[in-house]
């Protein structure tokens, strides 16, 4: 596909959309407004909604960043999305777990 200058076609995948962002970083909000609600949805059916609102907003900013590695042969992002939701999610529940046990173990010691 080739680009427009002035933008993406309308039917423009997802690694249409990225390879773009590469050269032109701002093309990147349009992934973002794809994709940020149903992250949020996925994140908040598995850490509730407050905590779901800084990870999303995390996989996003961790998505830039890691855009020029993005597989461009692979239309949707969301499997990449979700992968990065996914092990945040995980992280959010160790840290947890060991707040938990650290409190647990001082509550001990007393």
């Amino acid at each position: 596909m080739t680009a427009d200058p002035a933008g993406p076609p309308a039917e423009a995948t997802d690694a249409d959309v990225i390879r773009l962002s590469r050269t032109e970083p701002e093309r990147f909000e349009e992934i973002f407004r794809r994709w940020f609600v149903r992250i949020h949805q996925y994140l908040g059916g598995r850490v509730g909604g407050r905590i779901a609102d800084d990870l999303a907003a995390e996989v996003f900013a961790r998505a830039f960043a890691q855009r020029e590695r993005y597989d461009l042969t692979r239309d949707s992002a969301g499997p990449w999305l979700y992968g990065i939701a996914t092990n945040l999610a995980g992280t959010y529940w160790r840290q947890e777990r060991s707040r938990y046990w650290a409190l647990a173990r001082s509550r001990s010691a007393c």
